[in-house]
């Protein structure tokens, strides 16, 4: 475990109900805001309209951009943050799911800055300036109500890059489980295996020996496939959405990787999926975390092994471990290959260009338990198909 600084300044107001302290959070920070969000899920189940009354309410002026998508694009963020630098707002609310929160994040930085939030992604200018932003997560999945991080896509290349800025962590974020019962379980499913692998990516990638943050994740994983469980039986329960909600938050909030940070490897390879072909990011990840466990199991099967003992207590070695963790998938239909998912089997090569292209270093690798170039990233994607 090596040395670290964790800095977490983000306030977070957790718990069913939360959401009805929103506008005296906001007044606190701001008197003039741009809410970013899409037109769809938080239009229909009165969120966004709930907002905007309690916003007037406190005194608090509001306008609302909702051009947000699934996989947020360059040009999406970049005109929302030309229409907060306009509207001369002083924060950006993110209300929605990861991608509402990402453009947030987005837009905060362009209405700050110069140029196209791509000029602040993997490999360009490093960027420390922001509107603040507030997020109102509606979705359980990626974390993006904690951290400095954002990811977009590229209108012209369909390239998916990340982006971080620590003027953009979130001030405040009200986390209110409430919001996610709404959510079609299609999603929820998705946000599971989002979470778990924010969760283990350090686990599998780092060298560190850091036996608290492996049963900090351990704890994570298992937090989400028993909350998950009880709510696939009970979609009510109370204390199992809020165990779910909060492990989404607590996966890349800082404190799991803190001391082993590592790179996250499954997520860079399917940023490349979901940015080409614009599916969804947790089931790009269902499709590539067990073969990623197959290609690395003579070097992890330690860390396999505990990993599986979470799905089922019995295995007792790595193949065991990784038919557990493909077992449980294949229960929320989530064990997948590329025909399941319409993915042309002809794009590999492209696929692994466009990962080094946003992930990768000077050698033309990017991080993993062993580096990957772009002829082991070209065969796990063959190992998916």
């Amino acid at each position: 475990m090596h040395e670290f600084t964790l800095h977490m300044p983000t306030k977070f107001v957790f718990g069913y109900g939360t959401f009805r302290r929103a506008g005296k959070e906001i007044r606190r920070h701001a008197l003039k805001v741009l809410i970013v969000c899409s037109s769809g899920s938080v239009v229909r189940n009165g969120y966004l309209d709930d907002l905007l009354s309690q916003l007037e309410e406190s005194g608090v002026r509001a306008d609302v951009y909702d051009k947000v998508m699934p996989n947020p694009r360059v040009s999406m963020i970049n005109a929302g943050g030309r229409l907060a630098r306009n509207l001369n707002v002083d924060l950006i609310v993110g209300l929605g799911g990861g991608s509402a929160m990402d453009a947030a994040k987005g837009i905060a930085v362009v209405a700050k800055n110069d140029g196209s939030i791509w000029d602040y992604t993997a490999g360009h200018k490093t960027v420390h300036d922001s509107l603040p932003v507030i997020c109102i997560p509606t979705l359980s999945a990626t974390g993006s109500e904690g951290n400095a991080y954002g990811v977009v896509s590229n209108d012209e290349t369909m390239d998916k890059s990340a982006f971080v800025c620590y003027g953009a962590r979130p001030v405040v974020s009200i986390i209110d489980p409430e919001l996610t019962t709404s959510v079609p379980v299609e999603y929820f499913y998705d946000g599971a295996v989002d979470i778990i692998t924010h969760s283990t990516e350090a686990y599998f990638s780092s060298g560190e020996n850091a036996v608290l943050n492996d049963g900090i994740t351990l704890a994570l994983v298992k937090s989400v496939v028993d909350s998950l469980d009880r709510l696939r039986k009970d979609p009510k329960d109370k204390d199992a959405r809020s165990t779910f909600t909060w492990a989404s938050t607590v996966a890349l909030v800082g404190i799991n990787d803190a001391g082993r940070e590592g790179p996250f490897p499954i997520h860079s390879i399917e940023h490349a999926l979901s940015g080409m072909y614009d599916i969804s990011h947790g089931r790009g990840l269902a499709l590539l975390f067990p073969k990623y466990l197959e290609m690395f199991k003579d070097m992890l099967s330690e860390k396999i092994i505990a990993f599986g003992k979470v799905f089922d207590w019995s295995v007792e070695n790595a193949d065991d471990a990784i038919m557990a963790f493909r077992t449980w998938l294949k229960s929320i239909d989530r064990d997948l290959m590329f025909s399941d998912m319409g993915l042309p089997a002809d794009k590999l090569s492209e696929l692994a260009d466009s990962v080094l292209r946003t992930a990768g270093n000077k050698h033309g690798q990017i991080g993993a338990p062993k580096a990957m170039g772009k002829r082991e990233i070209v065969t796990l994607y063959e190992m998916c198909i």
